[in-house]
């Protein structure tokens, strides 16, 4: 049992109470990359309004079960864990203003209902008045740090989703606003026009992958290959650089790469600067982007595309050749 503070108020009280919400708010934030807040209940020839419907019953299952989660682990947990959080707390309470926000911002997944409550809980174990104050003054300062982080990632999440139904609502047939899938030459380049136009950052891909996950399960493919035309979109706007042959082909949609790799070749690209071209483009991704961002792992992964691609093609005209 905890005793009463100073001010009449049990610690426990109000940091359990505090973190039902605060709690049920982080965990919306920690699987931000994960929820779809989509708008995509339909893929291939359906409306393109329909692309805005949400799925708000799909996040409030993840924030129930994050929930169920945090409670199963309860107060006490592990020494281990309770070593990690006291850890935590005393560097929280050491920071200065500029510190504490850093720390907040580094460890936000570790904020919940179990480290409100040990901050709770060393509140009232403490000897001195200060001390006891110092605890509360901290969980206050932390709570409005989160719930400022989380709501300025809410707002991204949904800037990002409503800058992404524009741009997926231009592969749409401009007469009929149905989707045909596979999206038309005609539809990939007014979606390429849009990327081009448009602020493609960290959140939007993140928005983006969430579409794509949430589209799978509910097996709309055709909504997944719009989406994955998007992505090489950006891709191809962040690679092509227009200083060599290989531009021609990274600049290029998937679908003219061949036509675009036997124009190349017969310019005289040949394989030797087509590979190490390649990976200098790879190696700039790997080292200039953010280790583990969405923006690597998209560029990286059409960089193998485009590889995979002009290795075939070389072994047919090399294949040829020996013929």
């Amino acid at each position: 049992a905890h005793s009463s503070s100073a001010h009449g108020i049990d610690p426990a009280i109000v940091m359990s109470a505090a973190a039902t919400s605060v709690s049920a708010r982080v965990s919306v934030f920690a699987s931000a990359g994960r929820r779809c807040d989509a708008r995509s209940r339909h893929a291939a020839t359906v409306p393109r309004a329909t692309v805005a419907k949400s799925v708000s019953g799909h996040a409030s299952r993840r924030r129930r079960d994050a929930l169920v989660a945090a409670a199963a682990k309860g107060p006490g947990g592990a020494a281990e864990d309770v070593a990690n959080m006291d850890a935590l707390i005393d560097n929280l309470i050491a920071a200065d203003e500029e510190g504490l926000v850093k720390l907040v911002a580094e460890n936000v997944l570790s904020f919940d209902q179990s480290l409100w409550i040990r901050i709770a809980s060393r509140s009232d174990a403490a000897e001195k008045q200060e001390e006891k104050d110092a605890f509360m003054e901290l969980a206050g300062k932390c709570m409005k740090l989160i719930e400022a982080m989380v709501e300025k990632t809410e707002s991204g999440i949904q800037e990002s989703s409503k800058a992404l139904e524009s741009i997926v609502a231009v592969a749409a047939d401009p007469e009929t606003g149905e989707f045909a899938v596979p999206l038309s030459s005609e539809s990939v380049a007014r979606m390429r026009d849009a990327i081009n136009d448009a602020a493609v950052d960290e959140q939007m891909l993140n928005t983006v992958y969430a579409w794509i996950r949430k589209s799978d399960e509910d097996k709309l493919d055709g909504m997944v290959h719009i989406l994955q035309h998007l992505l090489q979109c950006y891709a191809a706007r962040e690679l092509d650089t227009g200083s060599t042959p290989l531009d021609i082909v990274i600049g290029a949609p998937a679908s003219e790469w061949p036509a675009k790799f036997e124009a190349v070749i017969e310019g005289g690209f040949g394989e030797e600067a087509f590979t190490q071209d390649l990976q200098k483009r790879m190696e700039g991704v790997v080292l200039n982007l953010p280790n583990g961002s969405y923006a690597q792992r998209v560029q990286a992964e059409y960089l193998k595309e485009v590889e995979d691609r002009g290795k075939g093609i070389y072994a047919e005209k090399s294949g040829a050749s020996a013929e």
